[in-house]
């Protein structure tokens, strides 16, 4: 995995290759403190902890040597995805040995007593309209810890890491971004034991992600939010205020119009299921899912300059006259869906984003 110059973090949301200071080699010991946010832990994890050890050090073998032999082992949909990405990057990159090996401390991991998906591949029948099926108890597990592998090595941060089974083994599926420091929000506590929940949400999990894609479409209007135009999501810190998607978005395609250049933006479910992992105390689910974000700038007379007029730096190699630029990432979006009695709305809780590929012309 390759740390390229000028890449470029998803457009108005939240920046997962932020540059701190270069970090040492370790990796995850049982007297490190637990990463921040994370709910209670699951016992008897051994199988789970080495599978998580193991994926570091495959990872490491990518990172510190340019092997990718392993992706297939460790990785599946998402961080399969973001791994290949990296792997184009490191093309001729004749220096990988001088990087620093990935860390990985406060390792806690949560098994869910229950997780739903909407492919249905194991479990019971679903029932009613828009229904998930379980994926089983034991076919998923959540590892939380502080790392420096989705920064490529520039600072340490909280993450959850969902791990899938197939194949006969464990792989990384998805990652959702925790709060650093000591404040802010903390990952939803997971059922880790008995039936699950069973009562109707919300919002039906199997109707997650094409929900939710409306609404980030509607967001990225830069129009302010509404509580009939955000349901079943609440209006919290991703809708409203100023770190908004809704208020960043409006800022920057103001600035872009000002110069003569349209911004649009689009958020599409990328291929597999959502999951939703039971909540502990029958307290709905936690959603995760798996979005494509294409960022498309226009310009009718040709950006000649090296940035776009919001300030973002156009996509490289650069014609000497751009007239249009598609940028697109894959992130994750989490959020905690209530039982539909308790009358509270979905809330986003949790963001992961990766670029993947920008063109300009």
């Amino acid at each position: 995995m390759n740390a390229s110059p000028g890449r470029r973090t998803p457009m108005l949301l939240t920046a997962t290759l932020a540059a701190v200071a270069a970090v040492t080699a370790a990796c995850a010991g049982n007297t490190a403190p637990p990463p921040v946010g994370a709910p209670p832990a699951s016992t008897h994890t051994a199988v789970e902890r080495a599978a998580t050890l193991n994926w570091l050090a495959m990872t490491n073998q990518m990172w510190t040597r340019d092997n990718f032999a392993a992706l297939d082992q460790v990785t599946l949909g998402e961080a399969r995805t973001i791994y290949q990405t990296e792997q184009r990057h490191t093309a001729g990159d004749a220096s990988p040995s001088g990087r620093t090996p990935f860390r990985l401390t406060g390792l806690s991991i949560t098994v869910p007593c229950h997780g739903f998906s909407e492919s249905g591949a194991s479990g019971s029948a679903a029932s009613g309209p828009g229904a998930a099926e379980p994926s089983g108890a034991g076919s998923v597990f959540v590892a939380y810890g502080d790392t420096d592998v989705f920064t490529l090595g520039q600072s340490m941060r909280p993450e959850a890491m969902v791990f899938e089974q197939a194949g006969g083994a464990w792989k990384l599926a998805a990652v959702v971004n925790g709060s650093s420091g000591g404040a802010g929000r903390r990952w939803p506590a997971l059922c880790r034991a008995g039936a699950g929940q069973g009562a109707a949400t919300a919002l039906a999990p199997a109707d997650y992600r094409a929900v939710l894609a409306r609404a980030l479409d509607h967001a990225a209007t830069g129009v302010a939010e509404t509580a009939r135009a955000a349901a079943p999501f609440a209006v919290d810190s991703f809708f409203a205020g100023p770190d908004s998607i809704n208020v960043q978005f409006a800022r920057e395609s103001g600035k872009d119009r000002a110069g003569g250049v349209t911004l649009a933006q689009r958020f599409t479910p990328a291929a597999g299921p959502a999951l939703a992992l039971s909540l502990a105390d029958g307290g709905g689910y936690w959603l995760v899912g798996v979005f494509s974000q294409t960022t498309s700038y226009r310009s009718a007379t040709g950006i000649r300059k090296a940035r776009w007029p919001d300030g973002n730096a156009v996509a490289s190699p650069r014609p000497a006259v751009v007239h249009h630029e598609t940028d697109t990432f894959i992130t994750t979006y989490a959020a905690t869906d209530p039982p539909r009695s308790a009358g509270r709305r979905v809330m986003l809780d949790g963001f992961f984003g990766w670029p993947l590929t920008s063109v300009a012309r």
